[in-house]
């Protein structure tokens, strides 16, 4: 009984301070670089940059707010690029610039560290509610532009909410 005790404790223990280092080196890691980039041309299978040509300079200022950039030479590179932006699957987007999907992929690179490029991926899918109200409430649905800035920030939150989990190698 006390031996299993011990190794529970022991491994409590070990388990906090595995911890205790991940979240020490979490709160070292500084960012250095961010860009966005949409790896989309207008062309006749996706035509997200005909309706949106500004989304690039909005994609990177979203995740600007949300990534703190630090002048640190040892500081991570983040680059964004977005690959797909579809309405249902359909890079085409309607005459009504409606979207509800966005795809990339972002690479986090330590220059200060021998450590691989990280490539994480992306995906982000709106889904509609089912467009009822309770009673006495009325259905009020969001513009275009409201939409827009919902999944430019939506995609500037997950690049924000992974980039924690890859910024743990210690420099070497």
């Amino acid at each position: 009984m006390l031996s299993r005790m011990t190794a529970r404790s022991f491994a409590a223990a070990s388990i906090v301070s595995i911890c205790a280092a991940f979240g020490a080196n979490a709160e070292e890691a500084v960012v250095k670089e961010v860009t966005a980039k949409v790896g989309i041309e207008s062309t006749q299978d996706a035509n997200v940059l005909d309706y949106y040509p500004q989304m690039q300079a909005d994609l990177e200022a979203a995740i600007r707010e949300r990534v703190p950039v630090a002048d640190d030479p040892a500081g991570y590179v983040v680059d964004v690029i977005l690959q797909d932006v579809s309405l249902n699957g359909d890079s085409m987007l309607p005459s009504s610039m409606e979207f509800n999907q966005m795809e990339g992929v972002v690479t986090i690179t330590s220059p200060a560290t021998n450590a691989t490029p990280q490539t994480v991926p992306i995906n982000l899918r709106a889904m509609a509610a089912d467009g009822t109200a309770p009673e006495g409430f009325i259905v009020v649905p969001p513009s275009e532009a409201d939409f827009y800035r919902a999944l430019i920030a939506s995609f500037a939150d997950a690049v924000a909410d992974e980039l924690p989990k890859y910024m743990r190698e210690t420099a070497k």
